[in-house]
């Protein structure tokens, strides 16, 4: 019974997780035109092997997501009609996000890999911030709350000793669905792209 525990620990590895995101906004030539804010993520994760070199991996992250307009950032109304606001804004968006991928080691130690899969997003609350204005506006109401899309990436492994190893990872989060809960101006769409820079800490209970 006991060899039998080893090799289910083994197989099972349980992490903590934190990293950068580079996200921008896309679907309409307004999104388009803000620049990608640089924020963090922090998380959990569990990932199991069911070969040697093939696993299945979950993350429950914390995401702060920003986006910038140096010039003339708009607010999209009921009925569809940009509104200018004041220059030097940041639309800032926070959110859990569940990726859940597969992936595929190439050795056995100190292992480089890939994956890819799907990632399901939930907002918690959105805001525009300006330097211009005192008042942040609370944008929360006019997103949907469930964002889902693909993720994939490549990364390397550092392994410490038997029980502990880091990874650090590169990955991409397109986002598939109109996050947007309110008419978008000529017919668009606003849907999320996140690049992630993730050090993460995993280990064998």
């Amino acid at each position: 019974m006991f060899p039998l525990l080893l090799v289910a620990q083994d197989k099972i590895k349980f992490g903590v997780n934190g990293g950068l995101n580079y996200a921008s906004l896309r679907g309409n030539d307004l999104a388009e035109d803000l620049d990608p804010g640089i924020s963090y993520l922090v998380g959990v994760s569990a990932e199991y092997f069911f070969k040697e070199n093939l696993s299945i991996s979950a993350n429950l992250n914390y995401e702060n997501k920003t986006a910038k307009d140096n010039g003339n950032v708009y607010l999209i109304d009921e009925y569809g009609f940009p509104t200018m606001i004041k220059s030097d804004s940041k639309s800032i968006y926070n959110y859990l996000v569940l990726p859940v991928y597969v992936n595929y080691y190439f050795g056995k130690k100190d292992d480089f890999y890939v994956n890819g899969g799907m990632f399901l997003g939930y907002l918690l609350n959105s805001k525009l911030t300006s330097k211009n204005s005192e008042n942040d506006t609370d944008t929360t109401d006019m997103n949907k709350k469930i964002d889902a899309g693909l993720v994939f990436g490549f990364g390397k492994v550092f392994r410490l000793n038997d029980k502990n190893e880091l990874k650090l990872e590169i990955r991409e989060n397109l986002g598939l669905v109109n996050t947007s809960d309110v008419d978008v101006y000529n017919d668009g769409t606003i849907k999320t792209n996140s690049l992630n820079l993730i050090l993460n800490w995993n280990f064998n209970l």
